[in-house]
């Protein structure tokens, strides 16, 4: 009730803004992720696992420079505010307000159906967090773009009871060269501050954790328990290539706890590189007024790819162990058009030290996803 209350309060404030209706533009949007995965890992045969990873409904509204983005998830058999935005456009930026993501790590940027993979890399998944309630203000021009935000450290599903009481500062820089025939070089940084949780009834505790290459086993693969949280400090360094048939992509993560009452901050580091190439279709989507890939240009693509992924959540200087991985993956997407597409990959993993109990040896999982996007 309490996201209901709040997503009605949000539009009636964006109606006030849009009042002339003879000249606002809505588009309505949804989104369906099924996936299947198979795998004989802490199985005596190989077991199956099926699920609908994502189900959301939403739309766009546009009067002048106004913009209102909406976005309401129905997965899980739980309802959820996902993108609840209001924006504002000026020549060379856009001013956002209300509940996102932070500018940090172009992959959780992506939109869902235009990942290479079922899901971003598992130091993608281990470094960032969810959507935050704030505001941020973008600047983009041919060669530049740069973001500025301050947030609360909370999404707005979880503002009330058992909210975290801290908030966080994260910037973004970004330089690129784009060629004609959809040729791109693109390299930048991001940064993040959080400060400590404040009028905490005791020092504040909380994890660390990245599921790996799927969510759909019962445990984390990664998980690092963080007691006497302090501030903490978080950067990335990316790279983005694309040519008319393949592209590159790259990030790599770095990150520091620091902990209250002496303690030795905790560290840990990780990040990807994966590829695409196009065996049929020309030229793959960038947008530059938030600097992120996108899927193939071509309606009707067929892309192979691949990314090898390392996660190390081990510091034996505080004594926190999450658990050290490294994974390989391939895979074929087929795009039938500009809304259904169908995505098949493998991924291999050798499991290292401190793991997840669960995670015991090397394994390979197979993965299927069915998406539709209007």
């Amino acid at each position: 009730m309490r996201r209901l209350f709040a997503l009605i309060c949000f539009l009636s404030g964006a109606c006030a803004v849009l009042h002339a209706q003879d000249q606002l533009e809505v588009k309505f949007r949804s989104r369906a992720l099924l996936d299947v995965a198979v795998s004989g890992y802490g199985k005596e045969d190989v077991q199956g696992y099926y699920r609908l990873e994502d189900f959301r409904v939403g739309f766009k509204a546009v009067y002048g420079d106004f913009e209102m983005k909406t976005d309401i998830g129905l997965g899980g058999g739980k309802l959820a505010i996902k993108d609840m935005l209001l924006n504002y456009h000026f020549a060379h930026g856009v001013l956002a307000l209300g509940n996102g993501y932070e500018p940090f790590s172009m992959d959780m940027l992506i939109s869902t159906a235009d990942m290479r993979f079922h899901q971003s890399a598992a130091s993608v998944l281990a470094f960032t967090d969810s959507r935050k309630l704030g505001a941020t203000y973008h600047f983009y021009n041919d060669n530049w773009y740069l973001a500025a935000g301050i947030y609360t450290h909370n999404d707005i599903n979880k503002i009330g009871e058992g909210q975290k009481n801290a908030f966080v500062s994260t910037s973004r820089a970004v330089w690129r060269k784009q060629k004609a025939d959809h040729r791109l070089i693109h390299l930048g940084g991001a940064f993040s501050f959080r400060s400590k949780e404040a009028h905490a009834s005791e020092p504040p505790s909380g994890s660390r954790s990245s599921a790996g290459i799927t969510s759909m086993f019962p445990a984390s693969l990664l998980e690092a328990e963080v007691s006497d949280m302090g501030t903490e400090v978080k950067g990335l360094a990316e790279l983005l290539c694309t040519a008319p048939r393949f592209m590159l992509q790259a990030e790599y993560f770095f990150d520091r706890m620091n902990r209250t009452g002496g303690r030795q901050a905790y560290r840990s580091h990780g990040g990807y590189v994966q590829g695409g190439f196009l065996l049929k279709g020309k030229g793959f989507a960038y947008d530059s007024m938030y600097g992120i890939p996108g899927r193939p240009l071509t309606p009707r693509a067929i892309e192979l790819v691949a990314r090898f992924n390392y996660t190390d959540m081990n510091d034996w200087r505080s004594g926190i162990t999450g658990g050290e991985e490294k994974d390989l993956s391939v895979g074929v997407n087929f795009y039938l058009n500009n809304y259904f597409g169908v995505k098949v990959n493998g991924s291999y993993v050798w499991v290292g030290r401190h793991c997840n109990a669960f995670y015991q040896k090397n394994f390979f999982l197979a993965q299927a996803r069915l998406q539709y996007i209007f």
